[in-house]
């Protein structure tokens, strides 16, 4: 699909399911910075990999044996994190399909994220222990580096004597790192310092996830209390929405919006923006319902409610740059909820016009005569005009026109931008080509060039052969 012929003023979220992925064991979903990938975590350990394009799996990783608790993308989409309830932590090299590094931890894992600009470090929060950085060494034998983050005392264990979190992400840029905590506060983490800059207390309710803004600086939480709270992170010599922060002094996290269902009092599956970052997008977990709600960002009014099956919504994920959303049911189904394109034929061809109904065309007399007569009794010869004018448009063509290059394309300013330092950032995932014979293809090959002479050889009468 072309997208210079979308309409622009199309709303980004969508209206029904488009498609159904059976997974059978799927628990969350993810898809990658590009939106060409869709991976899922699975309660039998493995994590499949799905095209976007065909809806098939192209990598099947095998973690453990023990259930997945999810996953994470790199930015590149070269790298993918998985983590279990047994507290181990696996970086997988989608190119080679290895394991780059392993990770074991003494608890079970609530929540871990990728460095959106760094594919050699990520975010671990353990249920009970302290929240920690790992960086991953240069070298194949080198051991990862683990560094601890002392986030506050509030949370700390009565067991564990650890500060622990509930749940994490990156800032845009990954300078900041986001901890949500089971007292209810965020703190905000310098990545290079590993030191709390910021803190809020947002409730006395344990803060189950939190997600940033990929169009900008603020963040959207959820809470056991049921209401998603939408914080604006002010960073320093950055222009908010609201004012703007001088350079030097420390960032601030306030809330702007906060959004609960007065009526249903429903908790809330998974708290997302959409990908303009205007809406605030979250799947509900009550009863036997399907339900994704979509929210103004500012105002905090219901905007859509997308009604799915009867069955219990696990969890969502939002499409980077298309109104795509992904669910997955209690069941392990995945559902594909988008909106059918109107493509804009105006946008291509200003001189379109488009028909909304059906126009009678009434032929003349003389549209195949090749001499029209004129008005003023002379005669014009249509295949020459039009011969003639053929000429004069190649002649007043510019000659230092450059030809059109189908090698080289421009970066979409959707997929990049001036901040990335990933040399991976146009990584496609390799395809591995299956054959069906037995025989490997070189062997198929020489047999074919055994039964098929390289030279051509001419028999004559005496039984000699030329070679052309």
């Amino acid at each position: 699909m072309n997208r210079k012929l979308l309409d622009p003023f199309e709303p980004e979220y969508p209206e029904a399911i488009e498609a159904c992925l059976d997974d059978e064991y799927a628990v969350k979903c993810a898809f990658s910075h590009n939106g060409e990938l869709l991976a899922t975590s699975r309660s039998d350990g493995f994590c499949y990999i799905w095209d976007m394009d065909t809806l098939n799996v192209m990598r099947k990783l095998s973690h453990s044996d023990t259930a997945l608790a999810g996953l994470s993308w790199s930015r590149s989409g070269r790298y993918i994190l998985t983590y279990d309830e047994a507290g181990v932590c696996v970086v997988w090299d989608l190119q080679t399909q290895t394991v780059r590094v392993r990770v074991e931890f003494g608890s079970a894992i609530a929540c871990a994220r990728m460095h959106p600009r760094n594919s050699a470090q990520f975010v671990v929060c353990p249920v009970r222990e302290a929240p920690s950085l790992v960086t991953i060494g240069k070298g194949e034998s080198a051991e990862p580096m683990i560094q601890q983050i002392l986030i506050s005392a509030e949370s700390v264990d009565q067991k564990t004597k650890a500060a622990s979190s509930t749940c994490c992400c990156f800032g845009k840029k990954g300078i900041y790192a986001f901890f949500g905590t089971s007292k209810g506060a965020i703190h905000a983490v310098h990545t290079a310092t590993l030191e709390v800059t910021c803190s809020v207390k947002l409730s006395s309710s344990a803060v189950n996830t939190v997600a940033r803004n990929p169009r900008g600086s603020d963040i959207v939480t959820s809470s056991s209390d049921r209401i998603l709270r939408v914080c604006e992170v002010y960073l320093p010599g950055q222009e908010t929405r609201r004012k703007v922060v001088a350079a030097g002094t420390p960032p601030s996290i306030t809330v702007i919006t906060k959004i609960q269902d007065i009526v249903n009092r429903v908790h809330w599956a998974q708290a997302l923006f959409s990908s303009s970052g205007d809406y605030i997008v979250s799947g509900i977990q009550h009863k036997a319902e399907h339900n994704i709600y979509i929210w103004d960002k500012l105002s905090g009014s219901l905007v859509k409610m997308l009604t799915g099956p009867n069955e219990l919504l696990e969890d969502c994920a939002v499409h980077p740059l298309r109104a795509i959303y992904a669910s997955v049911s209690t069941f392990g189904i995945i559902y594909m909820w988008t909106r059918v394109p109107q493509q804009n034929w105006n946008a291509f061809a200003p001189g379109f016009r488009e028909l909304e109904e059906n126009i009678d065309y009434t032929e003349s007399e003389d549209i195949f005569d090749r001499r029209i007569v004129q008005e003023n009794g002379g005669t014009v010869d249509c295949v020459l005009e039009r011969i003639l004018q053929d000429a004069h448009a190649v002649a007043g063509a510019d000659e230092t026109e450059m030809d059109i290059d189908v090698d080289i394309t421009d970066n979409d300013p959707l997929f990049s931008d001036s901040d990335s330092q990933s040399e991976d950032d146009g990584f496609v995932i390799p395809v591995r080509v299956e054959c069906d014979d037995k025989l490997p293809p070189t062997t198929v090959l020489s047999e074919l060039e055994a039964q098929q002479p390289l030279t051509n050889d001419v028999p004559t009468e005496s039984g000699q052969t030329i070679t052309e």
